[in-house]
């Protein structure tokens, strides 16, 4: 029972540090006019990676433009093709995903927000 309440804090500790980083980037990306966010907008309500698409930015160029300032987005439709579709985006299009995890520091999700100002 000790190892299990250790990995249980363990995890606990995982999501408290994921969802603190998470919510200034979602609260970043509800906020911009040409951002569409897919999901929930509160860290607590969600996992921690994000969709979301540009209006008029091809995802796969702004997901280029990005490794410039040394910030890996995907891009695509991550297996859920038929919620992409379904949402109204082309699934051959798809959308940018941004993933957070217990070892992604702020500075990464500062840059990650500045990046985005930046280049939207």
């Amino acid at each position: 029972a000790p190892v299990q309440q250790q990995a249980e804090a363990v995890r606990v500790l995982f999501r408290e540090h994921e969802t603190e980083l998470l919510q200034p980037f979602l609260d970043f990306l509800s906020a911009h006019p040409d951002v569409h966010l897919i999901g929930k907008s509160r860290a607590i309500d969600r996992a921690p990676t994000v969709a979301f698409a540009v209006n008029g930015q091809s995802p796969t160029e702004l997901a280029a433009r990005m490794n410039a300032f040394k910030l890996g987005i995907g891009v695509g439709h991550f297996y859920a093709y038929r919620l992409v579709e379904a949402l109204g985006i082309d699934t051959a299009v798809g959308v940018l995903r941004a993933s957070f995890v217990h070892y992604t520091s702020p500075q990464e999700v500062t840059r990650l927000i500045q990046a985005l100002d930046e280049l939207t």
